[in-house]
């Protein structure tokens, strides 16, 4: 008997070899239509993706002088853009053989290969899409502690980072043990699935978890701000671009609509299609989530070719918009400079006044 089971794994696994060279070697299909649409919005996100991270890195290294430091916030955000472009890879690879085609695209008898196709270059998309996507959200989030000046909003997005590196973790262990070996994913004959449905788990499930993270991320921001001293335009505008992730978080609700094409055998028609919408939202929010979270540090950089924004002229006719934590830190330093015969005791003194009013106003700023 166990024999006989033996032979029939290895027949099994023959079968998943012979379909797999099949798949390997299929002719590319014209990209047209939904294909078409994923190439070109993938290029553009990307590229304007991969632009702010390069303005943000400039910003940190060259603008902020002594004022600001390289954060966690800035390593993460890098992390999360640096698996952005292998990514892309491999979607756009799929396109060209059939990812987001229709049925009738696809050459007769032939649908079948090139699923698998298809479905082995996302799921290597999914897996490096999914690690950036969870690298921006803590990007996100730390930039957010960093605004932080109370210890209830600061335990919220702690509790956020936790349960969204859980939900992580639990969702790569499921998608590598749910098929052995792993390419059986997507060519079931190549071995056997402990839970065939494993992909359309992980996909649900962590769908649903980023879209959380997402909405606490933007709507903690608009409670937290309200008892900073900062001028009321720099409020709003930060409330505002901290809050784009309710975009981000919009796609992948909307991606959640087509993962039921994932199960095959129970909607056989139209699933490169199907698929094709779900990698396309899946890089509108990688790529806005990226965006977003890269977009309040190039403060700095808008300011240094529009001055007026940073609120001089309002300074000069509304004292709410003076920040105290500034004035303080020039006056201080500027005492310690001014006579060399000061005492280093004296000079002590003054750089902790300086130090107390940064810690009195901790985010007018940051930046």
């Amino acid at each position: 008997m166990e024999f006989s089971g033996m032979k029939s794994w290895v027949a099994r696994s023959e079968e998943g070899e012979r379909l797999s060279d099949i798949a390997h070697n299929l002719p590319p299909i014209p990209v047209a239509g939904l294909s078409s649409v994923i190439q070109i919005v993938t290029y553009i996100l990307s590229a304007l993706a991969t632009l702010v991270i390069a303005l943000r890195i400039y910003v940190r290294l060259k603008l902020s002088g002594t004022e600001r430091t390289w954060g966690w916030d800035d390593t993460f955000a890098v992390a999360g853009w640096a698996p952005l472009w292998p990514s892309v890879a491999f979607l756009i690879i799929a396109t060209r053989w059939g990812l987001g085609a229709r049925d009738a695209q696809v050459p007769e008898g032939m649908l079948a290969y090139y699923q698998i196709r298809v479905k082995e270059d996302m799921f290597y998309f999914e897996v490096i899409y999914f690690a950036s996507s969870i690298l921006t959200k803590l990007a996100m989030a730390v930039m957010i502690l960093r605004l932080s000046s109370t210890r209830v909003y600061a335990y919220i997005i702690w509790g956020n980072m936790v349960v969204l590196g859980t939900n992580g973790f639990i969702c790569m262990v499921i998608m590598f043990v749910s098929c052995s070996p792993i390419p059986a994913l997507w060519n079931e004959k190549l071995g056997y699935c402990r839970m065939p449905q494993g992909w359309m788990l992980v996909s649900y499930a962590g769908s649903v978890v980023l879209a959380m993270v997402d909405w606490t991320c933007a709507v903690t921001p608009f409670f937290m701000l309200q008892g900073l001293q900062m001028p009321k335009r720099r409020k709003i505008s930060l409330q505002v671009i901290l809050s784009l992730g309710i975009i981000g978080s919009a796609a992948g609700l909307v991606r959640m609509g087509y993962y039921h094409a994932y199960d095959t055998k129970a909607h056989p028609h139209e699933s490169l299609y199907n698929w094709g919408h779900t990698v396309l939202w899946s890089v509108l929010e990688a790529c806005l989530g990226i965006i977003a979270c890269s977009l309040p540090p190039l403060r700095k950089l808008f300011a240094s070719f529009y001055p007026s924004s940073q609120g001089k002229s309002g300074d000069q006719s509304r004292g709410t918009d003076v920040n105290p934590a500034r004035v303080a830190q020039n006056w201080a330093f500027s005492q310690c400079n001014l006579e060399e015969t000061r005492s280093s005791a004296e000079k002590s003194v003054l750089r902790e006044i300086s130090l107390m009013t940064c810690i009195q106003y901790p985010a007018s700023e940051e930046f």
